[in-house]
């Protein structure tokens, strides 16, 4: 297993900072209450808040049931939740996070659960696969977070099979999110604007924090989002992720799938390698 300090030299600032960020921060462990840490009941907490509170939109949308018998990358996988879900369906599933700490947890996820994965401590912008070894490869909030985005998409072009489908998610850009919370109550009432760029509010902002990380941070649009996938067919943006807690109250008698999906602050493209 790997160490949760074990650092990978990268000579990138950017890149460090994720290092620092995930290392310390486990994605999802800051919403389980009164329960021990490494334990299973831990990492079914983590589960249950993820698909039930935070986005119960998740387990349809990904797609989880739906590639028993398929070779699976996840970029990123954090405590290893999502991964777990395509493995417990029948997927052989394989982990590579930049990460050390997520890397570990996701190890023990899967043991305590007594699920098969492989686990790859490497940066996603140069994969260490060979071509065409995945039916899917599945990324979650994670490829904004690197410098070289489309580094990282073409990487999955590559190691995809022909006709293999890719999942990735993304923050949206024209969301209510980004305009409300970070643009306006952040960068214009708290006035951060005047003295930072969006760049260094999200960085600051965005992602849970206990070390003082800051991690690189971008939002897409859809039509750049398109343009990064390209090379691939089939290519479809869904919008979606909106919490009860974030609605203005003007629009709080509106149904929450349907701001999700019209100002939702994940992008999720679904695309495929051409034949």
């Amino acid at each position: 297993m790997c160490s949760p300090l074990r650092e990978i030299e990268t000579s990138d600032p950017y890149k460090d900072e994720i290092q620092k960020q995930w290392n310390s921060n486990p994605c999802g462990s800051h919403y389980v209450k009164d329960v021990p840490a490494h334990t299973l009941e831990w990492f079914i907490e983590a589960e249950r808040y993820r698909y039930d509170v935070y986005g119960p939109w998740l387990k349809e949308t990904m797609e989880f049931a739906k590639h028993a018998g398929e070779q699976v990358l996840e970029i990123g996988g954090g405590m290893g939740t999502d991964l777990c879900q395509f493995a417990r369906h029948g997927a052989y599933t394989t982990d590579i996070d930049l990460s050390a700490g997520h890397l570990a947890l996701a190890q023990e996820n899967f043991k305590l659960r007594s699920l098969d994965g492989k686990f790859v401590h490497h940066d996603a912008e140069n994969l260490p696969f060979a071509d065409a070894t995945f039916d899917l490869v599945y990324s979650v909030g994670v490829i904004h977070h690197t410098p070289n985005t489309k580094m990282v998409i073409d990487e999955v072009f590559r190691v995809l099979k022909p006709g293999g489908k890719v999942i990735a998610v993304v923050y949206a850009e024209n969301s209510l999110h980004y305009w409300r919370n970070l643009v306006y109550d952040l960068g214009l009432k708290q006035n951060l604007l005047a003295t930072c760029s969006i760049g260094e509010i999200m960085s600051r902002h965005v992602e849970i924090t206990e070390n003082n990380a800051k991690p690189l941070v971008k939002v897409y649009t859809k039509p750049r989002l398109s343009k990064l996938f390209r090379e691939f067919n089939n290519v479809n943006i869904l919008q979606r992720h909106m919490t009860r807690a974030e609605v203005p109250g003007v629009l709080r008698w509106l149904p929450l799938t349907w701001l999700g999906r019209l100002m939702g602050w994940y992008l999720i493209v679904k695309a495929c390698k051409p034949n």
